[in-house]
């Protein structure tokens, strides 16, 4: 058993700013799932707590838990109950440990080349950007509520433009600071501006009791076609795959054990308790490992503390879990957003090759026109396949000269 304290890095202001820095991803989701399709909230709480614990006992690095994306914005669009969301939850959990232990997601390594990899993390970087703004411009100030204008003596300044200007100097002016993390100051602003703006949010204690479900089959069908057909491709390229290059390119030989592997059966694990207590279905985003690096996270010390943050809202307050998260603004969570959104599509920057560069390039445009990773990752494989048929037709064509002297 791994001793806690050995973990590399310390609690100060850089973990603390790294720990906090994906919040404008994980608190929109969680929310709307929480208040439009009901899950229980102590679960979708609780679940992506103890992962985060766990990633950073085992990793010992900034290993990010989000929400599967495309699987819960399907799921709110279409109003989807908890328990076809929950079905859908143990059928990915059932699917990534059929994957981990087959040995295949090992193998997922060989087929997603460089190409691939980068695009799908410059569309990310894309569909973040894209997903920030709407949050900046509108029309809600809070998630479900909130006045629309600030009044400073008789000026009255639109609520948005206000709190997006105030979020993003504040981001520019702490960008570099050492003492003084800038994701963490964005989220203390944010607070502020929530209890100015809303007032003291009404507090119940004690978490939502835990509801122990099994699907039914027509559940089970429903969610299979639904969410789990859409949502698998994306998770093993970008919650694997993705999410495991991006380590190695950030922290190099610590990201040993941050293996395909690895991150399947954890996310199996994780969906499987979360399907069966009507929690949240979980994901590692390779943004999500983006946004905590960027923020000063380098070690499992930033999510122990934002996982140990979420278990204990889930046991203590997992009853106003969704009043206390609407504190935040939107505005703020939208610049928190837009800065992973860009970081993350840098990562293209080290492809080189023109043709590397233009399937990348594709990816990203179709992510961004589309909003679908899924439709992005098949242009870039249909592109790799075309240079492929290519240099064999040319090598067929124009076969190489025979070496030494006729």
């Amino acid at each position: 058993m791994m001793n806690l304290f050995s973990l590399k890095g310390t609690l100060n202001r850089r973990e603390l700013a790294g720990a906090n820095a994906d919040l404008g991803t994980f608190v929109p989701l969680a929310m709307a799932l929480i208040a439009a399709n009901g899950l229980n909230a102590t679960s979708v709480l609780l679940i992506p707590g103890l992962l985060y614990i766990w990633g950073g006992i085992y990793y010992r690095l900034p290993i990010p838990v989000q929400p599967l994306k495309a699987f819960s914005a399907i799921a709110i669009a279409l109003s989807l109950s908890p328990q076809v969301i929950s079905a859908g939850s143990i059928l990915m959990g059932i699917s990534l440990a059929i994957v981990g232990i087959s040995g295949l997601a090992e193998m997922l390594v060989k087929w997603f080349t460089r190409p691939l990899v980068r695009g799908l993390q410059l569309g990310i970087g894309l569909v973040l950007l894209k997903a920030a703004l709407r949050m900046i411009r509108g029309p809600q100030v809070f998630y479900g509520s909130g006045p629309q204008a600030i009044r400073i003596g008789s000026m009255e300044i639109p609520a948005p433009l206000g709190i997006t200007l105030a979020g993003a100097v504040l981001l520019v002016l702490l960008w570099r600071n050492r003492r003084v993390p800038a994701s963490l100051a964005l989220v203390l602003l944010g607070v502020v501006i929530g209890l100015l703006l809303k007032g003291f949010p009404r507090i119940s204690l004690g978490p939502v009791p835990l509801q122990f479900f099994l699907p039914a089959p027509q559940e089970l069908a429903i969610a299979f076609v639904t969410l789990v057909v859409p949502q698998l491709p994306l998770t093993l390229a970008n919650s694997v795959v993705a999410c495991a290059d991006a380590a190695v390119k950030y922290f190099g030989s610590q990201a040993r054990r941050v293996s395909p592997k690895a991150l399947t059966l954890d996310l199996a694990m994780s969906n499987l308790a979360a399907g069966v207590t009507l929690g949240m279905p979980v994901c590692h985003g390779a943004g999500g490992l983006t946004a905590h690096y960027v923020f000063g996270a380098r070690s499992g010390t930033a999510v122990m503390v934002i996982g140990g943050i979420f278990v204990a809202l889930a046991l203590t307050l997992g009853q106003a879990a969704t009043s206390i998260l609407a504190l935040l603004p939107l505005p703020i969570l939208g610049v928190l957003l837009a800065a992973v959104g860009i970081q993350h599509a840098l990562l293209v920057r080290d492809l080189s090759l023109p043709f590397d560069l233009v399937v990348a390039g594709a990816m990203g445009l179709v992510a961004l026109l589309t909003g679908n990773m899924m439709t992005a990752l098949v242009a870039g494989a249909t592109l790799e396949f075309s240079r492929k048929v290519g240099k064999a037709y040319a090598k067929r064509v124009y076969p190489s000269p025979p070496s030494g002297r006729g």
